[in-house]
């Protein structure tokens, strides 16, 4: 399904086909991001280790890169000069390293010696990585991320050709929920039906949670259980 068709079944199925619109073109292509990037969002976003937004650049002497702003989630990293893995750390579980020389503890997070990254400090500060040790050499990271499409609309001038192809095509149709949850929240007289909307968002939402654990089962495969004979 591309972005015409969406558009098409938003405007059947609100039985708003003829001229002057209660949603404009403009509103549809916004419900129609958004309703992409919110399927995304709570279904744990998308799996990412091959596009340029999975490759974060090492600067000799920098501690910190920036992050794309799309990417949700960092599992695992790896230094490209040498496959090395580089440990993942949230900023909130840092391990403390000794001070020899004045015999305290101190956040690894303040580490900075130099040296080949060992760890790669997330949550700090949104959209930037903490390297330790500092780089002496300029590098790249590959990531194996979740994050949000990489691409949208863009409501001044939708190419209706677009298609959300980085989320399966059985998911497409409902995402049209999303578009009506928030259509009905338009604050206009003709349009605004909180209660409607509601009942869309919730719709939504049990969508999402059922795409959600058929992906957890696609993520894992079948165990092979063999059983010794008697």
């Amino acid at each position: 399904m591309n972005a015409q068709e969406l558009y098409d079944q938003f405007r059947s199925d609100m039985v708003d086909t003829a001229l002057p619109y209660l949603w404009s073109e403009k509103d549809v292509v916004r419900y129609m991001n958004d309703a992409y990037r919110m399927f995304v969002r709570l279904t744990g976003g998308i799996a990412d280790f091959t596009s340029a937004l999975s490759r974060v650049a090492i600067t000799a002497g920098d501690a910190t890169s920036p992050m794309d702003s799309r990417i949700l989630r960092v599992m695992e990293a790896y230094r490209l000069s040498d496959e090395a893995k580089i440990e993942v750390i949230n900023q909130s579980d840092m391990t403390f390293s000794q001070s020899t020389d004045y015999g305290r503890t101190r956040p690894l997070f303040l580490d900075s010696t130099p040296g080949p990254v060992r760890y790669m400090i997330i949550g700090a500060q949104r959209n930037v990585a903490k390297w330790v040790q500092v780089p002496t050499a300029d590098d790249e990271v590959q990531l194996f991320i979740y994050r949000l499409p990489a691409t949208a609309l863009d409501p001044e001038s939708p190419d209706m050709d677009f298609a959300f192809d980085e989320v399966g095509e059985e998911h497409h149709t409902h995402l049209c929920l999303w578009m009506q949850h928030l259509a009905y929240r338009k604050a206009d007289a003709d349009t605004f039906d909180k209660g409607r909307s509601d009942e869309y968002g919730k719709l939504f939402e049990a969508y999402c949670k059922m795409a959600t654990a058929e992906w957890e089962r696609y993520k894992h495969k079948t165990r092979v259980v063999t059983y010794g004979g008697l």
